[in-house]
């Protein structure tokens, strides 16, 4: 009885999960659009990259020396870079620690694919127009 206790609130986390993955697959090409539609908007976080990974070309939206941006795409690219392993390791550890099954380990690749950066760049947008 514990065991199934402790599996319902682990379900209703990956139903969450995935209904909002199938959402963001789904509104990824409009935003593609909508992104493609507004110019002024920058791209923070690349729709080609994983989900959390940052434009190597966003340091043009700050004003920098030379010397400056190098500085800054050497960090962005540690970042980058950070974030890449982070997922890697979560998702290894998921796997050999946690032992989730392959359709649960699936849902959690899911989270860090690609055309997920273009909702949060929308939501970036929004909060600075306010």
């Amino acid at each position: 009885m514990k065991r199934l206790t402790g599996l319902i609130p682990m379900a209703v986390m990956l139903a969450l999960f995935t209904a909002g993955t199938f959402y963001a697959q789904d509104h990824a090409a409009s935003a593609k659009e909508a992104h493609a539609a507004k110019p002024d908007a920058p791209e923070i976080f690349c729709g080609h990259m994983k989900t959390g990974q940052l434009c190597p070309g966003n340091a043009q939206m700050f004003k920098m020396s030379a010397a400056q941006k190098e500085q800054y795409t050497q960090a962005l690219n540690r970042y980058n870079k950070a974030v890449g392993e982070a997922q890697k390791q979560f998702l290894d550890d998921a796997k050999s620690k946690v032992g989730l099954s392959e359709a649960e380990l699936a849902l959690a690749q899911s989270w860090f694919a690609e055309g997920l950066n273009p909702e949060i760049n929308k939501i970036l947008a929004a909060k600075t127009k306010k």
